[in-house]
């Protein structure tokens, strides 16, 4: 499962690269200014306002749920896993306390921690002395990205009783990644944004697999369907957090298949004072 597990959170990190790369690709038209703003114009703002959160002094620590299920075939439960993680709004990193209820050993969060380094240095190029992993991630893959997704305004919508923005986001396929492999699962994912009129942050996010992609011309496995939902809430001024995220992956890895499910929820969040 370890093959299976890195892949996920590199759908994911493609994910997230969508995102931020459209709002830092977006061109300032002063003529927005106005009522009346173009889907680049918005996108500019998300940028601007991710910029200004980068400097909010708040910090706010919260449990964080991570549930993993391991379906049969027929989509029941062959296995659960649960762990509980304390976590921050500032970027460091969560701390494993539980695993299925029972208390995280020293060796089971060693075990956590070593892992999450390896997969932020193999896949954020992190160096071990970085203290937040989001800055380094899209300094170093936000052009990569920016002219790979088109951006289309649909309108606003009420969300969690605020006015957001609705943004549909579709594939740019006359523009080539370098990375064929990654190219070819770019040109298949399809995503809704919910961008919050007053704040410009992302308050939520759908994302699917249009078409099935295969790796190693198919003989290596097949990516069959990805489902991602994303929900952030507001902490306070600038400061949004993830909330609830669900997460579907239907894999096939040589000749196994493997389809499992991922529900992370936030709570209990609380303001702590920032060390001098």
């Amino acid at each position: 499962m370890d093959f299976l597990s890195h892949f996920t959170r590199i759908t994911a990190l493609l994910l997230a690269l969508v995102i931020h790369s459209l709002a830092w690709s977006a061109d300032w038209d002063s003529s927005g200014q106005d009522k009346h703003l173009s889907v680049d114009v918005i996108l500019e703002r998300v940028k601007e306002s991710k910029q200004e959160a980068m400097g909010e002094e708040s910090v706010y620590r919260y449990i964080r749920e991570a549930k993993i299920f391991d379906l049969k075939p027929d989509g029941s439960i062959r296995k659960k896993t649960t762990k509980t993680y304390q976590a921050y709004t500032d970027g460091s990193d969560q701390e494993l306390l539980e695993i299925n209820g029972k208390p995280a050993s020293e060796r089971d969060r060693a075990k956590d921690r070593a892992h999450n380094l390896e997969r932020q240095q193999k896949f954020l190029h992190r160096q071990s002395g970085q203290d937040s992993e989001q800055d380094d991630l899209m300094a170093k893959n936000m052009d990569l990205f920016r002219d790979k997704f088109l951006a289309t305004l649909k309108g606003e919508e009420l969300h969690r009783d605020r006015m957001a923005y609705v943004i549909d986001l579709k594939p740019n396929r006359a523009h080539k990644l370098e990375n064929r492999f990654v190219d070819r699962l770019m040109n298949e994912v399809y995503a809704t944004v919910w961008v919050d009129k007053k704040e410009f942050r992302v308050s939520k996010l759908e994302m699917k697999l249009n078409e099935q992609v295969s790796f190693l011309g198919g003989f290596a496995g097949l990516l069959r369907d990805i489902r991602l939902d994303v929900h952030q809430k507001q902490l306070a001024p600038k400061l949004w957090v993830d909330d609830r995220i669900t997460a579907y992956f239907d894999v096939r890895v040589f000749f196994k298949t493997y389809r499992f499910k991922m529900e992370s929820q936030s709570r209990d969040f609380r303001l702590i004072e920032r060390e001098k």
